[in-house]
């Protein structure tokens, strides 16, 4: 199926089945991209302690490595779903071409930022003499391979705007797969390939992205010709880049939120003990997989709304949300429901600590509660973007993380201990909820889209 088609069926055929067959692909990608980073963490647990603690260290920096190509990554989705649901193909591959010029130069400049400064700033951030040797073998040639990870994302991304959510959830499989044929014998050698360690777990890293990178440059460019062999004009390149930064950067930051309110939780936590850090650790890891529909959905609704929104089918757009944010609801009720009764269960398997135990059942019976309002408010943040209010995405994470999350955590603790602070969370994102449905019910008028 070519773009032209593709883009007749988000246009024209009924919502449900066109959700259920773009979304599908894409949570068989984040289950990938997810255990990505089990696949490096497990491999490298047999290296030692101290090589374990050193990923831990490298993790907030390639988050935010992560968190910078996904901006790049949705502003150029954002921007080409609507050129292609107006049908203004020619634009939509000038606009492509550019976004991969702006991301490779972006990606240099990050890279070589990087490699200059690993042995200061893992330093800043608390690894000892120790930890530092296994970081630095582990980083420097991560950090090369930067250029290739920002590009494979906008790959990936670039064919969810084309309605391609197949071919971007192969992007994510092979780029997986690839990794985990290749973490063991590079890093632990076979045959007349030496163990390089550490530097082999980052090569094996590198090696997948560049795998999938050479796939992804390859079906954009050549089967689906949406990558101009032609310069642009300088005048045309920063209008293009103005265009791709205004979404980019916000999204940048509003990702960038998400953990740093992890972050903070976990402060209040700690004055609880290490065993109730431990319990909400194991909370917060199950809230991601319990999450993982409404990522994947997240990943395929602002191309819905882009490709509708350029054909001025803005009907679609109202059925699609109010469609997904009632199923969003069901299935996170029905989530909450096997969750507290497997509560228990759970908490046996993660941990023989009592203390940890309760922890982890006080948070499975009060936190996921909320998750469908939380996933909900997910959807709304992606769905600014692609309708041009990018800055109110980043407006609803940082009220949520200033405003609610942090302040109520510290009340809830100090009210009614661990319980109260879960209480706060679930809290938290239910005025989140309120805020965002309110902004964006606001937003939907503005574009005199019926709501």
């Amino acid at each position: 199926m070519n773009t032209s088609s593709r883009r007749q069926a988000i246009i024209s055929d009924p919502i449900g089945p066109t959700l259920y067959r773009l979304t599908v692909p894409m949570f068989f990608a984040i289950v990938a991209i997810m255990g990505l980073g089990l696949v490096d963490s497990y491999f490298i647990s047999f290296l030692g302690t101290t090589e374990l603690a050193a990923i831990g260290f490298a993790m907030p920096i390639t988050f935010l490595v992560t968190s910078i190509a996904l901006g790049f990554g949705m502003a150029i989705s954002s921007l080409t779903s609507k050129l292609i649901g107006a049908e203004r193909m020619g634009l939509a591959a000038r606009l492509i071409t550019d976004g991969f010029y702006l991301t490779f130069v972006t990606s240099v400049v990050v890279s070589v930022m990087l490699v200059l400064s690993i042995a200061p700033l893992f330093s800043a951030l608390g690894a000892d003499d120790q930890t530092l040797l296994p970081i630095m073998d582990y980083m420097e040639p991560w950090s090369i391979g930067i250029v290739f990870m920002m590009i494979t994302q906008v790959c990936s991304s670039t064919f969810r705007a084309l309605g391609d959510t197949k071919t971007s959830a192969m992007i994510a499989i092979v780029m997986t797969l690839s990794n985990i044929i290749l973490d063991p014998i590079l890093i632990f050698g076979i045959g007349p390939i030496p163990a390089y360690g550490m530097q082999g777990a980052a090569m094996a890293t590198v090696i997948a992205v560049l795998i999938s990178m050479f796939i992804g440059l390859y079906y954009i460019a050549i089967k689906e010709s949406m990558l101009v062999a032609a310069l642009p004009s300088l005048a045309e390149f920063k209008d293009n880049a103005k265009d791709l930064l205004e979404i980019a950067v916000p999204a940048v930051l509003a990702n960038v939120i998400v953990p740093l309110t992890g972050v903070l939780l976990t402060v209040v936590v700690a004055k609880f003990g290490t065993d109730a850090v431990a319990g909400f650790g194991v909370g917060v890891r199950i809230e991601a997989v319990s999450l993982m529909v409404v990522y994947a959905m997240s990943s395929t609704i602002p191309m819905f709304i882009g490709q509708n929104l350029g054909a001025q089918k803005p009907e679609r757009i109202v059925q699609v949300l109010t469609l997904s944010f009632k199923f969003v609801l069901g299935l996170q009720l029905l989530m909450y429901i096997v969750l507290v009764l497997s509560s228990g269960a759970i908490a046996t398997v993660f941990s023989d600590q009592q203390s940890v135990q309760n922890t982890i059942q006080n948070f499975l019976s009060i936190v996921p509660i909320s998750y469908g309002l939380a996933g909900i408010v997910v959807l709304i943040n992606v769905s600014m973007n692609v309708l041009g209010k990018p800055k109110l995405a980043l407006y609803i994470n940082l009220f949520k993380l200033v405003g609610l999350c942090f302040p109520f955590a510290l009340i809830g603790a100090y009210l009614f201990e661990l319980k109260g602070l879960f209480a706060s969370m679930a809290l938290a994102n239910a005025i989140t909820f309120l805020v965002a449905i309110w902004l964006l019910k606001r937003v939907l008028r503005e574009l005199k889209i019926n709501n």
